[in-house]
């Protein structure tokens, strides 16, 4: 969801790390949402797979996302035009993963509206509306960090507003969808969730600003991190209740400042221990393998959601714990098996027209 050329001259060993822990944990959560029975999804154990489907995953790839666009130098219309294609693609996503229960509905086996699950506000066309309005951001605010995180700080105070306002009109409440709202089908509208684009997109521009941000020794200075960590943990049951309760205006959805504040410290302290990690233990092949899952964290979300979305309309809601884990393992080694053939296939057709 980053600028290939970018994520390719800067490729960040922690970034990497991230955005692949990110795949798997979202990918266990998809399951925990879409398979799991109501028993399980509202035990402990499904609260603590939402909390980890939750904080380290989108906001962790949109603040991921933000960080490399700032280090971007392509011209807006590139911004346009990538913003429309990734809007596009998930339009056709969406299509795609509801195939199955698209065609019950079309069939009258299920009588649901089709367009709530065409029409969802997901993380790619996410993605493609925030490259779009970032390219228009940064026009006009160019390098003022300070810009783009009170924007941030803006879109998510006025977020709960946004949450309660009311179309008219059965076409335009799917448009706005994607902007806020409480429809039903909107997972991640630009309100709240395109504050994280422009938190990464400032955390990245004051690096650039101050240098001894970037090479701050964090493993003879992890001891000053212990008080954040020492709060994020004991302010953990507010945002498991967040997690857990996905609409609704106090949602996760569709939180407001508080949450966002709270995912900002958090994000802020995963980092530094995903950072500790990456440089402890960062050439084991197991880190590897994880690295290798975020450099191509487009393509493995993609294969996930198609496996899931459609099982999910035979299996919606009826599996019980042991069933999860062996799903989730299943739709694992699926997605990652899938993904490197697809890349075999990539580096064989690069070859014979090399």
């Amino acid at each position: 969801m980053t600028d290939p050329a970018v994520d390719r001259m800067k490729r960040d060993g922690t970034a990497d790390l991230l955005k692949g822990l990110a795949v798997l944990l979202m990918i266990q959560v998809h399951i925990m949402e879409q398979f799991v029975s109501s028993d399980t999804y509202n035990s402990l154990i499904g609260k603590a797979s939402m909390f980890l489907g939750g904080p380290p995953c989108a906001p962790v790839f949109l603040a991921v996302m933000g960080y490399f666009l700032a280090i971007t130098a392509k011209p807006f219309l590139y911004f346009l035009k990538r913003g429309g294609l990734l809007f596009l693609g998930g339009i056709l996503l969406n299509v795609a993963r509801s195939a199955n229960l698209l065609a019950q509905i079309w069939r009258g086996d299920i009588d649901l509206n089709p367009w709530f699950f065409i029409m969802g506000a997901d993380i790619l066309t996410l993605a493609g509306l925030s490259l779009i309005l970032t390219g228009i951001l940064r026009s006009i605010f160019k390098d003022y960090t300070w810009l783009y995180f009170l924007t941030a700080m803006a879109i998510a105070a006025v977020s709960p507003l946004m949450s309660q306002i009311r179309i008219a009109g059965s076409v335009s409440q799917y448009p706005f969808a994607f902007i806020g709202g409480m429809a039903e089908w909107s997972y991640f509208p630009l309100f709240p969730w395109f504050a994280y684009v422009l938190t990464g997109y400032s955390f990245s521009l004051l690096i650039r600003q101050k240098p001894k941000l970037h090479h701050l020794d964090i493993q003879n200075k992890f001891i000053y991190f212990i008080p954040l960590w020492i709060g994020v943990l004991i302010t953990m049951p507010y945002a498991l209740t967040i997690t857990h309760n996905l609409t609704g205006t106090d949602g996760y959805y569709h939180h407001g400042f508080l949450f966002f504040g709270w995912v900002v410290l958090f994000m802020v302290s995963y980092l530094i221990l995903v950072k500790l990690l990456d440089i402890s233990f960062g050439d084991h092949k197991v880190a590897g393998l994880i690295k290798w899952i975020g450099q191509k964290v487009t393509s493995l979300y993609v294969i996930q959601w198609l496996i899931i979305g459609n099982i999910a309309a035979w299996l919606f809601r009826s599996q019980d714990l042991f069933q999860f884990v062996a799903w989730f393992a299943g739709i694992t080694l699926a997605t990652l098996l899938t993904g490197g053939a697809m890349e075999k296939i990539k580096a064989l057709q690069r070859s014979r027209h090399g």
